[in-house]
C-alpha cells in the first residue's frame, strides 16, 4: 500500500468510527471493521481512479511492459479490495439491522 493511501486511511478512519459513534454504534468489533475497511476501500478506490486508470488510459500501446505493470497493480489493488469487502459484510449487515431496529 503507497503512502498516500495509508495517509487517506489514517484521516478517514476516525472519521468514519465517529459517524458510527453518533450513531450508537461505535462500542463493538463491527465498528471497528466497518472504520478501517470502509477507509482502506475508499483509499484504494481513490488510488485506482486517480492512479492506476489515468496510466493506463495515457500509456502508448507500444510500452506494453509498462502496461503489464500497471495492469498487475490494478489487479491487486482489485483483490485487496474484493478482501476488504468479503471483510465488511458482516459488520456492514450489523450495522443496517442496528439502524433498522432503531427505526421500527
Amino acid at each position: 500500500m503507497a503512502d498516500s493511501e495509508t495517509e487517506y486511511i489514517v484521516e478517514l478512519q476516525p472519521r468514519i468510527a465517529q459517524r458510527l459513534d453518533e450513531l450508537g454504534f461505535g462500542a463493538n468489533a463491527h465498528a471497528l471493521v466497518l472504520a478501517h475497511s470502509l477507509a482502506e476501500i475508499a483509499s484504494r478506490s481513490r488510488t485506482l481512479d486517480q492512479q492506476a486508470l489515468p496510466l493506463f488510459l495515457s500509456l502508448d500501446s507500444q510500452h506494453r511492459r509498462s502496461l503489464a505493470e500497471v495492469t498487475v497493480a490494478s489487479k491487486n489493488h482489485l483483490d485487496a479490495m474484493q478482501d476488504a469487502i468479503a471483510d465488511v459484510r458482516p459488520s456492514l449487515n450489523a450495522l443496517i439491522d442496528f439502524l433498522a431496529r432503531e427505526d421500527g
